[in-house]
């Protein structure tokens, strides 16, 4: 693409060196910079791009993008194209638009933002679609999926540059609808900046991502995922939800609602809102409900435990009605979705089961043992957990005293230890269910952990593997190996027999 034409589409202030080049490619990453590449400097959390301004000229770069000290750039490579911009994500967001020749133009979003809940809902769209026949694309926390294909991601929502290509890669496909997980950093750093939802979805709002290198305070974490609204056509509401509830009373008496009055849809259960769910039983592992609203009453059944996946339900639901998919497709999308790393059975054959599920935080790891205990008669519940490093060590005591209240029996062990050595984050975890009267143990290799919980359950119990889900790797000291806790049991299972 021709560096003029590209230009054009974005919000620079000022060039130097101006001259036509035909742009190969474009990266904020100066190891993946080849000849011809457009290279831009973003001052990151952890690290500034400037400082890899040599290295990417070194590799090929023929034009660079920064965000200050222009005069000294300038100078300093006469022969380099220098161009400066007052935000470097802005600016990637703009000519990744523009590179990949506006992908999103005609197609369908769907973004759901909250703490827990967007994969699951991701994926009960899709299955959706898919069983009415309408090809849908996800992108989220377990990856890219469409037409059978499938793409891992590094982040839940991947940098801007990344989600055009993916559209992109979507278009060639001629898919014209996609649901997307949104996480709150994406927001604040403008990751979907120049993105329009046809319809946005704030699941919820709990403690987590607490940290120095995501959002200094709750206050941060609120502000970004209210951010949602201004990028939505219509968005749908948990009027449950509290924080919820509280960031969309501040944006309908914001400026930004009187210019342009979307329509936002309330769901909730202990509320009032335009949609609910009546007539709940939960039963062997599995959930049924009437799903109320729009003008709808629909008799829905889905093959997972607990009040939170109704919630999920509701949205998921409520958004396809919205897209006017109709009631037959949506009760046997429900029915047998199946989201991985989310209370996901793992086929083992015995009298007793294994779950896994990405419960990692005290809200969601809460919620799941509460969901289990409903739809469990016998047997007793044990949850296999750890807590990660280098994130916000508040949560470890919680996670130990939520578990001690209501799991039948605690394994604590290591996940994603990170920087930090495992002992020390289990130590943390242990202070906490000390404060209960819960029965557990502490083994920090978790390979021995989960063949402890292997050997030692009983009939009807059930083992909860929690805090990876989908994740197939562990990170322990900076290091990340595989690590998949299905393959992990079976090769347990193999070596009893």
């Amino acid at each position: 693409m021709l560096l003029e034409s590209l230009l054009a589409k974005t919000g620079y202030k000022r060039i130097s060196n101006k001259k036509a080049m035909d742009i190969q490619d474009i990266s904020f990453d100066s190891r993946n910079i080849k000849k011809d590449y457009l290279f831009i400097a973003i001052d990151g959390t952890d690290d500034d791009g400037h400082k890899y301004i040599n290295s990417a000229i070194a590799y090929g770069a023929s034009a660079i993008v920064i965000t200050k000290d222009y005069e000294i750039y300038s100078k300093q490579y006469p022969n380099i194209t220098v161009i400066e911009t007052d935000d470097a994500r802005i600016f990637l967001a703009e000519a990744s638009a523009a590179f990949f020749n506006y992908p999103t133009h005609d197609m369908n979003l769907m973004g759901i933002t909250g703490t827990k809940g967007k994969s699951t809902i991701s994926y009960m769209i899709k299955n959706i679609y898919d069983k009415a026949e309408i090809g849908c694309a996800v992108i989220g926390t377990v990856g890219v999926a469409y037409n059978g294909k499938e793409i891992s991601t590094s982040q839940t929502t991947p940098s801007s540059y990344e989600l055009n290509n993916i559209f992109s890669l979507i278009k060639k496909e001629e898919i014209t609808n996609c649901v997307m997980e949104v996480s709150s950093i994406a927001l604040k750093t403008n990751r979907v900046y120049g993105l329009n939802y046809d319809i946005g979805m704030y699941t919820n709002l709990t403690q987590a991502h607490i940290t120095a290198r995501e959002h200094p305070d709750f206050e941060d974490y609120f502000a970004a995922k209210k951010r949602i609204f201004k990028i939505s056509k219509k968005i749908i509401i948990n009027n449950d939800d509290s924080n919820v509830r509280k960031a969309a009373e501040q944006y309908i008496n914001s400026p930004s609602y009187k210019d342009n009055r979307q329509k936002i849809y309330t769901i909730g259960i202990d509320n009032k809102a335009d949609i609910t769910a009546i007539n709940i039983v939960y039963e062997n592992d599995s959930s049924s409900f009437t799903y109320n609203g729009l003008g709808y009453e629909i008799d829905i059944k889905i093959d997972m435990p607990g009040r939170f996946n109704i919630y999920n339900s509701l949205f998921a639901i409520t958004a396809c009605l919205l897209k006017g998919i109709s009631a037959d497709y949506i009760k046997q999308g429900m029915i047998d979705v199946v989201v991985k790393g989310r209370c996901e059975k793992v086929d083992i054959g015995k009298d007793y089961s294994i779950m896994i599920d990405y419960a990692h935080t005290p809200d969601s790891l809460e919620k799941l043992l509460i969901a289990v205990r409903e739809t469990k008669n016998a047997g007793r519940i044990i949850c296999l957990f750890g807590c990660g490093g280098d994130r916000d060590n508040s949560m470890r005591p919680m996670m130990g005293r939520i578990a001690g209240q209501n799991a039948d029996f605690s394994i604590i062990t290591s996940d994603n230890s990170r920087t930090e050595k495992p002992e020390d984050i289990i130590s943390m975890i242990e202070a906490g269910i000390k404060q209960t009267e819960g029965r557990y143990i502490c083994i920090t290799d978790r390979t021995d952990a989960i063949a402890y919980a292997i050997h030692n359950a009983k009939k009807d119990d059930i083992i909860i593997l929690a805090g990876k889900g989908h994740e197939t790797y562990l990170d322990v000291m900076g290091k990340k190996t595989h690590y998949d806790e299905r393959e992990i049991v079976h090769q347990i299972l193999e070596g009893m027999k």
